[in-house]
């Protein structure tokens, strides 16, 4: 874990929740939690949606 910032785990923190999931109904993580939190929140934390065709899931995405 050494190896990896903070913009590092942001960053698959973002694919990760921007992926729709059949049990949010089609939504993604990143929406759902907006609606519980609100926008600020995601916003102060750097968290922000991957558009569908972006995501990436592999450990391409670090390039390290």
């Amino acid at each position: 874990m050494d190896d990896f910032t903070q913009e590092d785990i942001t960053l698959m923190l973002n694919h990760i929740n921007s992926l729709s999931r059949d049990s949010l109904n089609g939504a993604c993580p990143f929406d759902a939690a907006k609606q519980i939190l609100g926008r600020k929140l995601p916003k102060l934390l750097g968290l922000k949606k991957i558009p569908p065709d972006d995501v990436i899931l592999r450990p391409s995405l670090l390039k390290k």
